[in-house]
């Protein structure tokens, strides 16, 4: 250990450059520039335009800090990530940053997996900008930055246990890493365990190492695991108790345990093929049939399993057992990637994945470039017809971005024009006094105005065609006192709980008409209350 850390050590600045620039070769070279200009070029409106999430409207466009509620989540890593953005949540800043650490992302991946085909480099850069699960990222603009972030030291992990030439030195950095991924957002683990088996399959089918030592990486991952797990345990312990807060009770990640995962397994574990089919194929992670995308999926993942079966097959051992033992081993890594690619499924019983929570998806398009490699000249048809599919899948997201960006444009307008009238509204109501608070019955939503727009059928998914404020009560309040502080300058003031429950449930409330009728903004008992629809959720 101590001879590993001498060598480090004793580098010069020339000593280190040069190294990192043999390191840095024109194939890493290529896969970071190809990225970060593809993903300016893609994401330009969100560079340029004021546009975001519900979450993003919510808790951005102001000098954001992650706080109290960020660490009850056990997400502290969020600060401290952000803190290199000096915590502006602005679309230009965060866009940019995070499209720079997607672009190291690629190198990483290259690297890790060993492409060497300036085709399979190109679109390995280019899936990574323009997948969906980035867009859904980037709308949450304060932490966006911190979760392509994750995504990176996700991918160091594994990059530090496999390929850094200094081993002890990497196995200790990659157990800080997984601790830090996991102080961030714990969703990302599927990134390292995913990486794990994957790269699992390819020291096989390219006889890169013996079994023993590919056991010995998985057993290294494990440890590496456990340790950046306990470790991130009691950290978290630690800050909870110096900010004096305990873990929040959010989506059943609080109730983790060992007996709740065995007990739920046969669920969890059919539930990780359904998210990896649904992902691909379906519509609620991620919407493709409007594109035919889940064709060209179809057309991609056939190739990929002949070229894996190819593959597979060729693996060659003077020992007969052991060639056997290794393509039972390929064929188990193979068909475990959706659990391991969904392992919080698994772990987190009550989760189900959303388009922000499967970003790790993408990797199986790299992984798969890296299979079709391994062919070499054999079956060249395949190749193409997977290259083909792999291009019209990349052309699909494109204008899936794009479109999403343009119909969430034309949200806020609707969303901006509609309560600059209900702000008139209010004003020019009999015995309005700017003390008085309001209560927003509701959101701006199809209740109102339907959308007209075809752009929303071939957006990336629901979070853009969702309002644009949160339908929750709690997000129905924060996100209008937000927009309204925002873009009008206005601070309001919500009407208080209980009061707020009452007037909805009462009479009065329900002889008004929505908005935009003339009865739908009213004064009850010192309160200005907006109508906007009937049955609005309840604070209790």
């Amino acid at each position: 250990m101590e001879e590993e850390n001498k060598k480090v050590i004793i580098f010069t600045p020339e000593e280190a450059l040069n190294k990192f620039m043999k390191w840095f070769d024109s194939r890493k070279q290529l896969a970071f520039l190809v990225a970060l200009i593809a993903g300016i070029i893609t994401h330009i409106t969100m560079i340029t335009e004021t546009i975001m999430s519900q979450d993003g409207l919510w808790n951005s466009m102001e000098y954001f800090r992650p706080g109290a509620w960020e660490s009850t989540l056990g997400r502290w890593g969020i600060a401290l990530i952000e803190r290199l953005n000096h915590f502006i949540a602005i679309p230009t800043v965060s866009t940019i940053s995070c499209i720079l650490v997607m672009s190291i992302a690629a190198v990483f991946i290259i690297d890790l997996f060993n492409i060497k085909s300036k085709i399979s480099i190109v679109l390995t850069s280019l899936i990574l900008v323009v997948t969906p699960t980035l867009t859904v990222t980037l709308l949450y603009i304060y932490t966006s930055f911190a979760y392509c972030f994750n995504f990176l030291i996700s991918i160091l992990v594994i990059w530090l246990l496999y390929k850094f030439n200094y081993k002890k030195l990497g196995f200790i950095f990659s157990i800080i890493c997984f601790m830090f991924s996991l102080s961030i957002y714990q969703s990302y683990i599927g990134v390292s365990i995913g990486l794990c088996a994957m790269i699992s399959v390819l020291d096989l089918i390219r006889n890169q190492k013996t079994i023993k030592e590919i056991v010995i990486d998985i057993l290294k991952t494990i440890i590496v695991i456990i340790c950046g797990g306990i470790l991130y345990y009691i950290t978290t312990k630690v800050v909870l108790n110096v900010l004096n807060l305990e873990f929040a009770n959010y989506k059943g990640a609080e109730n983790i345990s060992i007996f709740g995962i065995l007990v739920g397994l046969k669920t969890t574990l059919m539930q990780t093929y359904k998210d990896f089919i649904i992902f691909f194929l379906g519509d609620s992670i991620v919407h493709n049939t409007n594109f035919r995308r889940e064709i060209m999926y179809s057309i991609f993942f056939i190739m990929f399993t002949l070229s894996s079966i190819v593959s597979i097959m060729a693996i060659k051992d003077k020992n007969f057992k052991i060639r056997i033992t290794k393509i039972i081993l390929a064929i188990i890594f193979i068909l475990a990637l959706p659990i391991c690619l969904n392992i919080i499924d698994i772990l987190v019983v009550e989760n189900s994945m959303y388009a922000l929570t499967t970003v790790q998806m993408v990797l199986i398009i790299p992984f798969s470039l890296a299979i079709f490699e391994n062919l070499k000249n054999k079956m060249p048809i395949v190749k193409w017809l997977a290259i083909v599919s792999c291009i019209g899948i990349i052309g699909t997201y494109y204008i899936a971005d794009n479109t999403s960006y343009a119909a969430l444009k034309l949200t806020y307008n609707q969303a901006y024009s509609t309560t600059m009238r209900i702000m008139d509204r209010i004003e020019n109501t009999d015995g309005y006094h700017e003390e008085y608070p309001i209560l927003f019955g509701g959101i701006i939503g199809n209740y109102n105005y339907p959308r007209t727009s075809s752009l929303y059928t071939y957006t990336v998914g629901s979070i853009v065609t969702n309002p644009t404020f949160h339908d929750s009560y709690n997000g129905c309040i924060g996100t209008w006192v937000k927009f309204i502080k925002i873009f009008y300058g206005i601070d309001v003031v919500p009407c208080p709980n209980d009061i707020y429950y009452k007037i909805v449930t009462g009479e009065e409330y329900k002889q008004m008409k929505r908005f935009p009728d003339k009865t739908s903004v009213k004064i009850i008992n010192g309160i200005i209350v907006v109508k906007l629809t009937d049955s609005p959720k309840l604070p209790f």
